[in-house]
């Protein structure tokens, strides 16, 4: 995909709608990276880092490889996304059934860390270049900083939806072939994430 440093996870079962029966893009704001590169972010450099999201997504799925405490994130969220526990077959059947990309095209220096308005800017073109590669049913976005940032190019705001008193952010995109992409923003699921919560309103919007 032109313009994009860190590639989408796309799981093998997309195209088809998984285990949901709809396609569902979820998008984090970002990556971290302790190397500091002074390039970070710039296509055709640093190819290794292509499928950085990948090999994250990867990791978590691995149980081989040791615990960390933010692959919590990655299983907070799976579990919303199904109402329930999860184990390690099922934790791979979930993955496997949808997408997920970074929004930020340039990784930031630790967990939490915002970027700034221009690369927030910067990465509308490569996020509304992956809408329209990998035409969504739903769009679900970790977090109420990245939901503020998302660009507003082809963007209608949704109706009062309100689950349990919450009212949840919603709306819709429109692509360039006329589909209207729900989108729904949910806290991120690094802190603070009542996965059995989350799980009301994502099934709500799928």
């Amino acid at each position: 995909m032109k313009n994009i440093f860190f590639s989408p996870r796309i799981g093998k079962d997309y195209a088809r709608g998984g285990i949901f029966g709809k396609k569902i893009l979820a998008v984090g704001e970002s990556h971290y990276c302790g190397t500091g590169c002074a390039d970070c972010g710039v296509c055709g450099r640093h190819p290794e880092c292509a499928d950085f999201t990948k090999k994250v997504v990867e990791w978590c799925l691995d149980p081989s490889v040791e615990r960390e405490g933010w692959m919590s994130t990655y299983l907070k969220f799976e579990r919303s996304l199904v109402g329930k526990e999860t184990s390690t077959p099922e934790s791979r059947s979930i993955w496997d059934s949808i997408a997920f990309y970074n929004f930020l095209q340039v990784a930031m220096g630790g967990a939490r860390e915002a970027g700034t308005n221009q690369q927030y800017r910067a990465a509308a073109e490569p996020f509304m270049q992956v809408l329209e590669e990998l035409q969504p049913d739903v769009l679900i976005v970790w977090g109420v900083r990245l939901w503020n940032n998302l660009p507003n190019r082809n963007w209608a705001d949704g109706s009062k939806v309100a689950v349990d008193g919450y009212d949840v952010q919603n709306g819709f995109y429109t692509l360039s072939s006329g589909k209207k992409v729900k989108a729904v923003c949910v806290y991120h699921p690094s802190v603070g994430y009542d996965w059995s919560f989350w799980h009301k309103v994502i099934e709500y919007f799928i």
